[in-house]
């Protein structure tokens, strides 16, 4: 990959981690919605594969089962996946600043 090519892709990371920071903001009293917009963040951005454990409607590929728990401990839990990706994310892109 050529430098154009990674100093784009590390920008559009950036924008990604600015708009998903601004929804859990926007909506830290609805957990539902807040995953709604995080499925359409991951359309916008053309279904990156590192979001995939953020989105409900993807079978998860952890040997999780969603049907043995309820709709609130499986709202739970994905809202602890998505604040654990934007905290690696935030870490992942201040360490790759050098670019």
């Amino acid at each position: 990959m050529n430098q154009g090519a990674v100093v784009w892709q590390f920008e559009k990371r950036k924008w990604r981690f600015g708009i998903l920071a601004y929804l859990k903001m926007k909506h830290l009293d609805d957990f539902g919605e807040l995953l709604n917009k995080v499925t359409e963040v991951y359309a916008d951005f053309n279904y990156p594969e590192d979001m995939n454990s953020l989105i409900n409607y993807l079978p998860p590929k952890d040997g999780y089962n969603p049907s043995q728990y309820s709709k609130d401990e499986n709202l739970v839990r994905l809202i602890n996946i998505f604040n654990d990706f934007l905290n690696k994310e935030q870490q992942n892109l201040q360490n790759d600043m050098t670019l």
